[in-house]
């Protein structure tokens, strides 16, 4: 990406404030003056536990409202940017569908969640942290505006050292400054919860295995997407699946979400 002098400017301005409460807005509005978007957020992904939003800048203020709370309750444990957190190496500049799994957007999730957001591109930046968590930084564009094009997204890769590198530095200052807080029921496993819920619910009792089957199924994966994520074969991960239905009684992904709601 070829730097003009505002854009150095607001480069400069942005590293001065990486400690300062103005860094926020200075960062967004570096990457404002080369691209829209309609959401700009950055969270913290603990090694445990639910994320922590940092700042938040949204356009509307009914999502203002609503999204944030929406997502930290539950939504975040299927959200691609949150399960990739744990493959990112020294991390990366990520569009929602490069790594979002092979069925993730026929999937309920994607058809209940981002309806609400009425949310149709994101890209991410994630950057691992010195205690193991890992910074996020997502933007993200409505209906109505478009998905990035691969100019925009091409322009975002090449500028991502840079980016990587003041979200991290302001990552690192914030979770210095944040107080402790005690583990709660956020931090289990997902497959954790999903076997307590579906013991409250008096349904047989889900193996280990077939609840991580049924998490990484209402995450948007196939058979053969799950199979590999959990180092069985693809007719393992069919048996898999034809247990867990049977024993809640349901017959699909919808069913199964549908179960399975009041964790998300």
């Amino acid at each position: 990406m070829q730097l003009m002098p505002r854009d150095i400017q607001r480069l400069q301005k942005a590293m001065a404030q990486v400690r300062d409460e103005s860094f926020f807005r200075s960062f967004r509005n570096l990457l404002r003056a080369r691209l829209s978007f309609d959401t700009f957020l950055i969270l913290i992904f603990p090694k445990d536990g639910a994320p922590e939003p940092l700042e938040t800048w949204i356009k509307d203020p009914v999502l203002a409202h609503n999204y944030p709370r929406l997502y930290t309750a539950g939504a975040y444990r299927l959200d691609p940017f949150f399960q990739y957190r744990n493959q990112i190496g020294d991390g990366g500049l990520y569009l929602l569908s490069e790594i979002a799994p092979d069925r993730f957007f026929a999937g309920e999730y994607y058809l209940q969640y981002y309806k609400q957001t009425k949310i149709i591109g994101e890209v991410g930046l994630l950057v691992p942290l010195s205690d193991g968590s890992v910074g996020h930084l997502s933007f993200s564009r409505r209906e109505g505006r478009g998905t990035f094009k691969r100019k925009e997204v091409n322009c975002l890769k090449q500028a991502s050292p840079i980016l990587l590198e003041l979200l991290r530095q302001h990552c690192e200052h914030r979770m210095a400054l944040r107080s402790t807080q005690g583990p709660d029921n956020k931090s289990r496993p997902l497959e954790d919860l999903i076997r307590a819920h579906v013991a409250e619910s008096q349904k047989p009792q889900l193996t280990r295995r077939e609840a991580q089957m049924a998490g990484l199924i209402l995450q948007g994966h196939s058979n053969l997407s799950a199979a590999l994520s959990l180092g069985i074969s693809r007719e393992t991960a069919k048996v898999h699946r034809r247990n867990i239905y049977r024993k809640l009684q349901i017959s699909s992904q919808t069913e199964l979400f549908v179960l399975l709601a009041d964790l998300f």
